[in-house]
C-alpha cells in the first residue's frame, strides 16, 4: 500500500502492491467513509434473531463467515451518546440506534469480507508488519488534525475528539481498515495493460461533450436611471454625454465609472460572465451574443432608465483537439478499468463469504 509522498509503505511487502490514495479521517461518528473502496449492497442471507430484545453493545447484529459484527462494532461511540441522552425514551433510542446500524451496516460488511480474505490469504506476522507501516502515516494524519484543531498533544486532541465521539484509537482503527482494504483489492485486481489509441479517440467521439466549452461573452452596462436624475428629461442629457464619450473612444470602464447609476459602476460596469440562457430579457442577450468582442449595442428605453452594453470578449463554443486532451483520456479510461478490475475483485471475495444480518426478509423460525 502507498504511504505518504508516494512512497511505498512496505516496499518488500510480497502481497500488497501500491494502494490509491488513502482517504482523508472526517470528524464524524463514522470517522471515514468506505464508499470508494467496496461495492455497495451485500447480498445478506438469512439471520436467526433472537427475540426483540433491545439492541446493547454486545447485540450481534451481523455475521461474517460466522464471526458475529456487533452494535459497538459499527456505532460504539454514538451508542454511548444516544444512551445517555436524556431527553430521549427507550423507545427512541431503541429506534435511532436500529436506524444508526441499518445505514452503516452494508458499507461495514462490505470492508469486513474484504478483511477475512485478508486474513485468510496474509500469515499473522505479515498482517503485523502491515500494521506497522500503517503506523507512521496516521501519525501525518494525526499531526494535521492538531494543526487543524491547534492543539499539540494527543491529550488534548483526544478532549477535543470525546466531544464528537471519537478517539484517537478509533481513528487508527477507522484508517487502518480502510488502508487495508483498498490495498487488497488492488493488489488482487487485475492490472490494466496499455490504452490502444483506438479506444481512446472511440472514448473521445462518445464524450465530445465533456471537451466542449459554452458559448459565453463578458459584458459591461451602463445605465441611466430616470430617478437619479430628476427625471426622463435630465436622463437623456446624461445618456447623450454617454454616448458623445463612447463614440469618442473614450475607455467604456472610465464612462461607467464616472456616469452609470448602476451598482456595477464601482466595478467599471462589469457584469462578469454570461453565458446562453442566462438572461431573463432575451432580447438583450440574443443581441450581446450578436456583437464580436469590443462592440456595443444601441441605448435601451426602459420605462424608467436608459441601458447600453458592451461585450469586453465573446468565447464561442470550442471543442477541444484529441490530441489536446489524449493524456487526460487515457488517465479516465485507466481508472475505469481499474475501478472495473476492483469491483470484480470484490464481487469474486464476496461470492465466497457468507452474510447474515439480522435485516433479512426471511429469516430462519
Amino acid at each position: 500500500m502507498s504511504g505518504c509522498k508516494g512512497k511505498s509503505l512496505l516496499d518488500d511487502n510480497p502481497v500488497f502492491t501500491a494502494a490509491p490514495p488513502r482517504h482523508s479521517l472526517s470528524n464524524s461518528a463514522s470517522a471515514v467513509n468506505p464508499a470508494d473502496a467496496t461495492v455497495s449492497n451485500v447480498l445478506a442471507v438469512s439471520y436467526e434473531k433472537g427475540g426483540e430484545a433491545p439492541l446493547t453493545g454486545n447485540s450481534v447484529v451481523a455475521q461474517v463467515n460466522g464471526t458475529p459484527v456487533f452494535v459497538d462494532d459499527l456505532i460504539g461511540s454514538l451508542r454511548l451518546a444516544i444512551e445517555s441522552d436524556q431527553r430521549l425514551t427507550p423507545e427512541q433510542r431503541q429506534q435511532i440506534l436500529e436506524a444508526q446500524v441499518k445505514s452503516r451496516l452494508d458499507s461495514y460488511l462490505e470492508q469486513e469480507v474484504v478483511i477475512h480474505a485478508l486474513n485468510q490469504a496474509i500469515p499473522e506476522d505479515r498482517r503485523k508488519e502491515i500494521d506497522k507501516s500503517l503506523e507512521e502515516p496516521f501519525q501525518e494524519v494525526i499531526a494535521n488534525i492538531k494543526r487543524d484543531r491547534k492543539v499539540e498533544t494527543d491529550a488534548q486532541l483526544n478532549e477535543i475528539l470525546a466531544e464528537e465521539g471519537l478517539s484517537i484509537d478509533l481513528l487508527r482503527e477507522s484508517f487502518f481498515r480502510i488502508q487495508k482494504v483498498n490495498g487488497y483489492l488492488s493488489t488482487i485486481s487485475s492490472k490494466p495493460g496499455a490504452v490502444d489509441r483506438a479506444d481512446m479517440v472511440t472514448w473521445y467521439q462518445e464524450h465530445l461533450s465533456d471537451f466542449t466549452s459554452s458559448e459565453r461573452v463578458r459584458w459591461q452596462e451602463v445605465v441611466i436611471t430616470f430617478a437619479a436624475n430628476g427625471g426622463r428629461k435630465g436622463a437623456e442629457e446624461k445618456m447623450i454625454r454617454v454616448v458623445n464619450d463612447l463614440q469618442q473612444n473614450r475607455d467604456f470602464g472610465e464612462v461607467a465609472l464616472e456616469l452609470s447609476d448602476a451598482l456595477s459602476a464601482e466595478k467599471r460596469g462589469d457584469m462578469g460572465w454570461l453565458e446562453r440562457g442566462g438572461l431573463a430579457d432575451k432580447e438583450l442577450e440574443n443581441t450581446l451574443f450578436g456583437l464580436q468582442s469590443g462592440q456595443m449595442t444601441k441605448v435601451f428605453v426602459r420605462p424608467d432608465r436608459f441601458e447600453v452594453y458592451r461585450v469586453v470578449d465573446h468565447q464561442y463554443e470550442k471543442t477541444k483537439t484529441f490530441q489536446e486532451v489524449q493524456k487526460e483520456i487515457e488517465q479516465k479510461i485507466t481508472r475505469e478499468r481499474e475501478q472495473e478490475a476492483r469491483r470484480k475483485a470484490m464481487e469474486e471475495i464476496r461470492s465466497k463469504a457468507t452474510v447474515v444480518t439480522m435485516f433479512d426478509e426471511n429469516p430462519r423460525p
